[in-house]
């Protein structure tokens, strides 16, 4: 498996709501509407951030949490090798999916500090 690694350098006032059982991830580039509502992640490699293709069964690992991918919205990888971009959903998949999120299992979201560390383990 191939990791690829990006640190939490911020969060938004209103990105962490224990009730929503989504985390919106955002690089760098950002603006300050986004930032308000992302959790804001910088990839250690910007070669392996543009080279990154997440599948189903591949794995997230937040701090030492490790999660399962169980869907793979159709502009996900896109957008995490471009800007950095995806949703984070820990909830059933529904009938009409976010095409811009990783669905992952186990369904509990986890603590996001500034400092947690997000590592994409793919095939």
């Amino acid at each position: 498996m191939t990791s690829t690694i990006s640190k939490v350098t911020a969060i938004g006032t209103h990105a962490l709501d224990p009730a929503d059982p989504l985390v919106i991830l955002f690089g760098v580039s950002a603006t300050a509407a986004l930032r308000d509502v992302a959790v804001i992640q910088e990839f250690a490699d910007a070669d392996a951030q543009l080279a990154l293709t997440v599948a189903v069964g591949d794995q997230v690992q937040i701090d030492e949490l490790s999660y399962v991918v169980q869907r793979v919205g159709k502009l996900a990888n896109q957008n995490l090798q471009t800007i950095g971009h995806v949703s984070l959903i820990f909830d059933q998949i529904p009938d009409q999916p976010m095409e811009n999120a990783l669905y992952l299992e186990p369904k509990v979201k986890p603590t996001i500090k500034v400092g947690s560390t997000i590592t994409y383990l793919t095939k």
